[in-house]
């Protein structure tokens, strides 16, 4: 799920307000379907369903437009088959005349309810929808989760392309729907394809119907839609090819006419399509072509005429570089925190910030260290953002949380037929998937040490092969690395490369613990209870009481606890005040027994015993108070070695002794 529109939906439906991020048509939706009625947490099915004799009716008008795109639907159910893929034709008042479904029993009950004849797409029934929204606009339309005004929707993408009459009025709506998590990257092309083919076939109904000519009508759609887009005939003649497409291939439109393979330098795969008479969707390929390394997505479908006979192939492709950057987008793969998203006003996070616009007006490697909970993913995204490559992706990986067998095959992405439960036609892997950007490794200490020697050799060669390959692919990508270990001792044991410490920290950011922040914590607590407040509605306010308690607290977990605690302390609160009892147990409980405990200034944990960082922290502080800062005696009193002393309190924050 998009969080970003999970947000913006609820903050409408609980506010009325509109997003300023929100396109101007949904927003304008949105708005139509609260004024009529529509409710948007149930669809009433009995509500939506026209009569009988109306869809009698409209069927019968409809008649000769059912025969025509009746088996372009059922083609694209047999091509998107493995997508799960809802097909639907419309009249002009938003009623569903034809469904053809991929699989029916694997529907969600939403597009089983709202996809079956006579059921009304009109805004005023369902709210916001792609069909809607395209018979308004007269234009393709594509409309995904919480773009949708009803909830039951939620799961869902829909497609919706016109189709227009013989005096080019829309006569029709042709809709394609199916579950979010198996959204087709190129339906939207692949349908307003249809639609002219369909719109073609109304207008010639008494003529000729033969690919050629329609391919020739095809010219308006080819000039303008990005995917490179190609057909050939039985005998492999290229019979139109569209500006994206020669861009791609590098050829011109005096390839029209010639075989395929006069044009290209490379074996045409859609000459297997004509030989084997079937398609494939979203194929990834890498040729060489005669200016480098051609990558690109393909879908290939098969051209048939009225009789069902084969009589050609639409060759649709796009670059790997499209492809990828449409797929982070829809997977959150971009970073959204910027240096206004860091609240605090302290000197050490004053100072986080300065260092993150260094790091953003450059392009080297960032070590960012502290401990969990600190926000170190935060500080890495507004780095990126501060910096030349903010358009590009984001791709975080987790060190710690990536089986130790799946790393590498993360990383660096794999050749179909690899491994066994490898993907058909492979994967890229995250360093591909971040060209262009940043890659972030996230708790990079518990990377395991072969990896690293591996991961070292690509940031030095800045390129890779992927597993299963024999082709190098060069790398464009920003290193951002984060952990909250102590990587120089991790060094001394043996168990971090030395030579990729060096490589990595070339910038060094601290995070700073709460603890630290003096005064910070306030501005947090109310950062995060108006935000609560916004999302729900509401007005609570903390007492006085509450606000003590939480800035004693130690706060071992950071700013992640520290928002556990209010969001808790928030839900708990059944008035509109947060008082003492409404904070967790463990820091209500554990600051009232630790009352008799003050000279420690710690919170306590189970029946009055305190943790090891914790007992460490406060035996640094008094050694370091008994000789009056003295880092010699310190050492020697504490029994530990000058240096590594030094270490714990850099990590630990004590600003006033580190610089002694």
């Amino acid at each position: 799920m998009d969080k970003n529109k999970k947000f913006i939906w609820e903050m409408f439906q609980n506010t009325g307000s509109i997003d300023g991020s929100l396109s101007e048509n949904i927003a304008k939706s949105w708005i139509h379907s609260r004024e009529a009625g529509v409710n948007p947490n149930k669809i009433c099915l009995e509500k939506n369903m026209v009569r009988d004799g109306q869809l009698k009716n409209s069927l019968h008008k409809n008649k000769k437009i059912i025969q025509i795109v009746k088996p372009v639907m059922k083609e694209l159910c047999e091509q998107f088959e493995e997508y799960k893929l809802t097909v639907t034709l419309l009249d002009t008042d938003l009623c569903v005349l034809v469904v053809q479904k991929s699989h029916d029993e694997l529907l969600c009950n939403t597009l089983k309810i709202s996809n079956r004849p006579g059921f009304c797409y009109s805004e005023e029934k369902i709210g916001t929808t792609a069909i809607s929204m395209c018979a308004k606009t007269g234009k393709v339309e594509t409309i995904s989760g919480y773009e949708h005004y009803c909830r039951e929707y939620h799961d869902v993408f829909c497609v919706a392309v016109p189709i227009y009459d013989e005096n080019n009025n829309i006569c029709s709506i042709l809709g394609g729907t199916g579950i979010l998590k198996n959204k087709v990257s190129n339906l939207d092309t692949i349908l307003a394809i249809s639609s002219k083919m369909i719109t073609n076939n109304i207008k010639m109904q008494n003529v000729e119907r033969e690919l050629d000519t329609k391919s020739n009508l095809y010219g308006i759609i080819f000039d303008t839609i990005s995917d490179g887009m190609l057909t050939v005939n039985m005998e492999g003649i290229i019979t139109s090819v569209n500006p994206a497409g020669m861009q791609i291939l590098g050829i011109d439109k005096s390839c029209i006419g010639k075989h395929i393979t006069e044009s290209v330098d490379f074996e045409p795969t859609i000459l297997e399509v004509i030989k084997n008479r079937k398609g494939y969707i979203d194929r990834e390929f890498r040729l060489e072509g005669k200016n480098g390394m051609i990558h690109f997505v393909k879908t290939a479908i098969p051209m048939k005429d009225e009789r069902g006979n084969m009589i050609g192939c639409l060759d649709v492709f796009r670059s790997i570089t499209q492809v990828k950057s449409m797929v982070n987008k829809l997977t959150g793969a971009q970073a959204k925190y910027t240096i206004s998203n860091i609240i605090g006003k302290c000197n050490s996070i004053q100072n986080t910030k300065k260092m993150i616009k260094i790091a953003g007006r450059n392009d080297s490697t960032v070590l960012i260290q502290g401990e969990s909970g600190t926000g170190k993913e935060i500080i890495a995204q507004a780095i990126h953002n501060h910096g030349i490559r903010k358009n590009g992706p984001f791709i975080a990986i987790n060190c710690s949380a990536i089986p130790r067998d799946l790393i590498e095959s993360e990383l660096f992405g794999y050749e179909k037929g690899s491994f066994t439960g490898a993907l058909k036609g492979g994967r890229p892997g995250k360093f591909e998937m971040a060209h262009g950007g940043t890659l972030f490794f996230d708790e990079i200490g518990d990377m395991p040490l072969d990896m690293q020697s591996k991961l070292l050799r690509v940031l030095q060669q800045k390129s890779l092969v992927r597993i299963g390959g024999f082709k190098e692919m060069a790398i464009d990508v920003r290193i951002i690395a984060a952990t909250n270990k102590n990587l120089d001792e991790m060094i001394k044991e043996k168990s971090f490369r030395e030579d990729l410490y060096y490589r990595i920290n070339v910038i060094n950011i601290v995070s700073p613990p709460l603890r630290e922040r003096e005064g910070d914590i306030d501005l947090l607590i109310d950062y995060m209870l108006r935000r609560h407040n916004l999302i729900n509605g509401t007005h609570k306010v903390i007492s006085d009481k509450a606000r003590e308690i939480l800035d004693k607290w130690e706060w071992p977990g950071n700013v992640r606890e520290l928002e556990n605690a209010v969001e808790y302390a928030y839900c708990m609160a059944e008035d509109k005040e947060i008082l003492p009892e409404h904070l967790p147990n463990r820091i209500f409980n554990a600051m009232t027994k630790g009352q008799n405990n003050k000279s420690f200034n710690m919170p306590l944990y189970n029946n009055g015993v305190i943790t090891i960082k914790q007992a460490e922290i406060i035996a640094i502080k008094h050694a370091l108070n008994h000789v009056n800062g003295n880092m010699t005696k310190a050492s020697k009193m504490l029994g530990i070695g000058r240096t590594t002393l030094y270490e714990k309190i850099h990590k630990i924050g004590l600003i006033e002794y580190s610089n002694e």
